[in-house]
């Protein structure tokens, strides 16, 4: 970071530290005066508090001893303090025991004697205490009076005091009750402050007993089971109207001294926000003047490798330090008396570190900012542990059973844990824990330990199948998550062993696709090389000549023919295709395909059956590669029906459907996988005497699908029957 982005940052931490302290202090030093403050309120009524039981309303102690009482409970209380009855003699004749027979060593008879009657004497008052009512009531008494009387002196003691800090003071006060009245200076001369108890304000309450006067370090109050004279007599207070001042010509001792510490942290927060108000204005004109010098400034590489926690915890940890640092800074400057030791060098100190916090803290905001307009909070978001946490709980709850189940099941194991340890701590427990541990603890251990056993099941084969291992069906039983598992897998390991059987298909196909290709081509290629050879022969007759030539022709159409139905078959089966749909006359194409044919069909030898819807049938289909479906059905019925046979060509609509059917006897057996037919290069002359590519029926396949149809393929013994469906308009 330049320098001149330091003395930036630094301008804006005094400035936030100004409008901080403005907004919580304003009030107290621009909006009023001290006697306004909470400081002042509070220190009024603290000293009317002081003075006034001792000099307003003071406790008539005569009249509270006549009124003491005592009650059963504090008879028991006092006779039990020390323990019952024998734990009290024991105690004592103990306390004696070692002085009694150090005397009778030392043959000291007289002493021994005293300390006999004194022992006996206590363990007489001893009994006599659990013996009779009357003589701890009368104890009791005495020992209140006694703490009473003592009260009164202390307050006596007190009262010069007392009345020094009444000097600062002036009253009227009339009590309510008793209408006694209670002056002291002159309440209508000029003051600094002034108070008034009335109806409407409220009444100004004044305890009996002085809060710093009615505690003792008394073993009587502690037997008792009071803590002050409070709790002894209760808490007497009287309500007086009336109007206390502060006159103008009093003394002030503490008062004025607040008085000059408030004037003097008012002093000091005013010279803050002044400097607060030229160090915004200083840090505005820098950042118009030098923006791109102050706001691009490069992150810290080690600020920069840190994860997304990393930078949240470091954003959190230098707030959190500049929150406490300010408040501390704050507390220093606006209670300068309550501060001892180095004054000012605490106060250097803390203003160092806080906007050493400031500064830090505004950078790596700043430095995440511009990680997220960057688009780089998204790689931090994706390599935070944070995102990783959650997408574990995810997948953990991705099956809310198990999850659940396992929450529930760590969460019963680990209460019978706390439950052992307070076995532990209090053996008697073991009669609930024992009975909740059989029925409860041990089934879900049970339990534990069983989904424990159909996981490594699983996981076992898992592993084998993965080998390509045979594997077994994995039981298990119930209705777990991991009994859904196992089912899965086991439909899983029939879904392999059937793709394994289907791969073996696929290969033997493959083999036999290469070899009927190889056959196909080879063919008409070996008959054009050898009369291409032929041909050059110079003795050649032409009758000859020209019959060579007939066969190279036709073995070349024969070639070319072959090699476009493998292009367009290969094209069909990567779906670049592409179809020019239209309304088509279905009936109509169906007539022109036959036509094409039907010089072939009579040289056949074979009975035609044409059958035709009366009314046109349409259908939107690409005429081109329709007509090609109808084509290829055709020349394989020409082809591969036994002679002297019928062949049923039909058409008609079916519930919305156009239906074309090609129905003949074969000559050729063609086993019972009619799937086979659709393979590429399959023909039913499988010794593929007779001309053709074996592509055929795998092209109309393909042109059917990409319509949108459907084509079927029926063998019932010799019976071949092929039947195309499509959607009619």
């Amino acid at each position: 970071m330049k320098k001149l982005t330091w003395v930036f940052f630094a301008l804006i931490s005094v400035a936030l530290f100004a409008v901080s302290t403005f907004a919580s202090y304003a009030p107290k030093y621009l909006g009023g005066s001290f006697y306004e403050t909470e400081d002042f309120h509070w220190t009024f009524d603290n000293k009317i508090e002081e003075f006034g039981p001792i000099l307003i309303n003071r406790l008539d102690v005569d009249e509270s001893i006549k009124q003491l009482t005592v009650s059963d409970m504090e008879i028991e209380n006092y006779r039990t303090y020390y323990g019952s009855q024998v734990d009290q003699i024991r105690s004592v004749q103990n306390q004696y025991l070692e002085l009694i027979n150090d005397a009778e060593i030392n043959n000291n008879d007289v002493l021994k004697e005293e300390l006999e009657k004194e022992r006996d004497g206590k363990i007489d008052a001893i009994r006599a205490n659990f013996a009779d009512d009357k003589v701890v009531r009368e104890k009791i008494l005495t020992a209140k009076e006694d703490i009473l009387r003592k009260y009164d002196a202390q307050v006596s003691k007190a009262e010069s005091g007392a009345k020094e800090e009444r000097n600062s003071f002036a009253y009227d006060l009339v009590n309510l009750e008793t209408k006694e009245r209670f002056t002291y200076g002159d309440v209508d001369e000029p003051s600094i402050y002034k108070k008034t108890y009335n109806k409407h304000n409220g009444y100004l309450p004044i305890l009996a007993i002085s809060p710093s006067h009615s505690s003792f370090e008394n073993e009587e109050l502690q037997i008792l089971s009071s803590n002050d004279i409070s709790d002894m007599i209760g808490f007497e207070f009287a309500e007086y109207e009336g109007t206390i001042t502060m006159p103008k010509s009093a003394k002030y001792s503490e008062h004025l001294l607040g008085f000059n510490h408030y004037e003097r942290s008012k002093g000091i927060f005013i010279g803050i926000w002044i400097f607060g108000l030229l160090a915004a204005g200083a840090a505005f004109w820098l950042f118009k003047t030098k923006r791109q010098e102050i706001v691009h400034f490069p992150t810290i590489q080690w600020i920069n490798q840190l994860k997304l926690e990393g930078r949240l915890t470091g954003i959190f940890i230098t707030l959190i330090g500049m929150l406490i640092t300010h408040d501390q800074l704050t507390y220093y400057l606006a209670n300068p008396q309550s501060i001892g030791g180095n004054y000012f060098g605490d106060i250097v100190f803390l203003v160092i570190f806080f906007m050493a916090f400031t500064i830090f803290t505004i950078a790596q905001c700043i430095w995440f900012i511009k990680d997220v307009k960057d688009e780089r909070h998204i790689q931090l978001w994706e390599d935070s542990m944070i995102r990783k946490l959650i997408g574990t709980m995810q997948d953990a709850f991705a099956n809310r059973s198990l999850g659940k189940q396992i929450v529930a099941l760590l969460g019963i194991i680990f209460l019978a844990g706390l439950g052992f340890g307070g076995v532990i701590l209090q053996p008697m427990l073991i009669l609930v824990y024992a009975p909740l541990f059989v029925i409860v603890v041990l089934p879900t251990m049970y339990t534990l330990f069983k989904r424990l056993a159909d996981y490594n099941k699983l996981a076992i084969a898992t592993e084998k199948m993965a080998k390509g291992q045979f594997v077994e069906d994995v039981v298990i039983r119930g209705k777990s998550v991991l009994a859904a598992h196992a089912k899965h897998l086991n439909t899983l390991r029939e879904g392999v062993r059937m793709s394994q059987s289907e791969q073996a298909k696929s290969e033997r196909l493959k083999t036999e696709l290469i070899t009927n290709v190889s056959h196909d081509l080879r063919t008409p290629l070996t008959s054009i090389i050898t009369y291409t050879d032929l041909l050059k022969k110079p003795a050649l007759s032409e009758e000859d000549r020209m019959s060579y030539v007939g066969v190279l022709d036709r073995k070349s159409q024969r070639l070319k023919t072959l090699i476009e139905d493998l292009f367009e078959v290969s094209k069909m089966a990567s779906g670049n295709l592409e179809l020019h749909k239209q309304r088509v006359d279905l009936t109509q194409l169906m007539q022109q395909a036959l036509a094409e044919h039907q010089e072939e069909i009579q040289k056949s030898e074979l009975d035609f059956r044409v059958s035709t819807p009366e009314t046109s049938l349409h259908a939107y289909v690409d005429g081109q590669r329709w007509w090609r479906v109808l084509d290829n059905l055709i020349v394989n019925a020409v082809k591969y029906t036994l002679s002297g046979t019928r062949v049923y060509v039909t058409l008609k609509e079916t519930n919305g459907f156009a239906e074309f059917t090609v129905k003949n006897i074969t000559k050729y057996e063609l086993g019972e996988n009619v799937d086979e037919l659709f393979e590429r290069f399959k023909r039913a002359d499988t010794s593929r005497h007779t001309d053709g590519s074996g592509l055929g029926i795998a092209i109309a396949q393909s042109i059917v699908d990409l319509h949108g149809g459907s084509m079927r393929i029926e063998v019932d013994g010799d019976l071949f029957k092929v039947t195309v469906t499509i959607k009619t308009m």
